[in-house]
């Protein structure tokens, strides 16, 4: 989410279109790199801080987030569903995907009546309810009923111009990696029942009999690491398996790049950015066949069973050893990729500002309501 707000914002800032000022309510940043962020981006802060966003916003709908800003605003865009914001303006609410309400099973810690409030608070006053995807939309259609109908739109987000450009190798020097002959398969994302890191770690314990790659994981521990522990422990993943925790963004382009293939197992995602990103680095992608994954991987990556190891460890297998495959996956990849671009999600969310802040479109939500 922070990558779709900063990815979004600079390519709102390319068009010659709405002016955008970047809010936050609180900052965890230290005043030095705080005072960096106001310059490089214009970030201001609304000073209510964390605790008292949550009580005001979510309780008492007050103070509006225009009589904090020194500055006129026409239209409030929340980047993600998080709490609600109080506000007058016509209001904009992007939601990228309804998780803790939906497959609370996959998450801990998100405080879900936080969501559900805010989530009520989009389907009551929000002008425009923006969907990362399709399945999200559907889940969002699913909850919230035919009220949203007419405010509902998909505006799917894209790949940054740098995945497609060749990056520095060197930058991986400092990394856990195998040795530079050795081919290896990555996989990006925290430890969670979400990310399904043990599906491919069972998936892999297969693989691994066939073929020699190792396995690169990049992210946090997550919540599942005593279980994870366990898997990782299996005689057959001894050296094979490389955990190089949070990585920069040049060091993750140069791990695409590096990559035989990318392997995203998770059972649950509201987009699945990295599969796009994996497409533009040129490198074959094996993706669950869950949630908003096959509409964002299309024909272009293999559609597998990750909850079936046996299943995803036979995909594997086959990309990696079957070159022919290999190179149409990374030619349809690439060009799959080069559909998603920031410049068209930033029009199109340029042209939902236009729309809400017109008259008639205010006339026309306040006759509904």
């Amino acid at each position: 989410m922070a990558r779709y707000a900063q990815e979004l914002l600079d390519a709102l800032r390319a068009l010659d279109g709405p002016k955008i000022s970047p809010v936050a309510a609180w900052s965890a940043l230290s005043p030095d790199r705080l005072a960096e962020r106001r310059r490089e981006i214009g970030l201001e802060l609304t000073g209510l801080g964390r605790r008292g966003t949550s009580l005001l916003w979510t309780f008492l709908d007050r103070p509006f987030i225009e009589s904090r800003l020194n500055r006129r605003i026409d239209v409030v865009h929340a980047v993600t569903l998080g709490y609600p914001v109080a506000t007058e303006k016509p209001l904009v609410v992007t939601i990228h995907d309804l998780g803790p309400l939906t497959h609370p099973e996959y998450f801990r810690n998100t405080r879900p009546w936080v969501m559900r409030r805010s989530l009520d608070q989009a389907v009551r006053k929000a002008d425009a309810i923006v969907c990362v995807s399709q399945a999200t939309a559907n889940e969002v259609r699913d909850i919230a009923g035919p009220a949203v109908d007419s405010r509902l739109q998909v505006v799917l987000e894209g790949v940054a111009e740098r995945f497609f450009v060749p990056s520095d190798p060197a930058v991986l020097n400092q990394l856990n990696l195998p040795d530079a002959e050795l081919p290896f398969i990555l996989s990006a994302g925290a430890n969670s029942p979400r990310k399904n890191l043990r599906g491919l770690l069972r998936a892999m314990a297969v693989a691994m009999q066939e073929i020699p790659h190792h396995l690169v994981l990049v992210g946090g521990t997550g919540w599942e690491t005593s279980s994870f522990e366990q898997e990782i422990a299996n005689p057959v993943f001894q050296g094979r398996v490389h955990r190089v925790g949070y990585v920069s963004d040049p060091q993750l382009r140069a791990l695409y790049q590096s990559a035989a293939l990318y392997a995203h197992p998770s059972l649950y995602e509201g987009f699945g950015l990295p599969v796009l990103e994996a497409m533009a680095s040129g490198t074959p992608v094996v993706v669950s066949n869950r949630s908003s994954l096959p509409e964002v991987a299309g024909t272009a990556g293999r559609l597998s069973n990750a909850s079936a190891p046996e299943s995803f460890a036979a995909d594997i297998v086959e990309i990696c050893t079957n070159e022919a495959i290999r190179k149409r996956m990374i030619a349809d990849g690439k060009a799959h990729a080069a559909r998603f671009r920031w410049s068209d999600c930033a029009q199109a969310m340029a042209n939902i500002y236009g729309d809400v802040s017109g008259v008639a479109f205010r006339q026309k939500r306040m006759a509904e309501q």
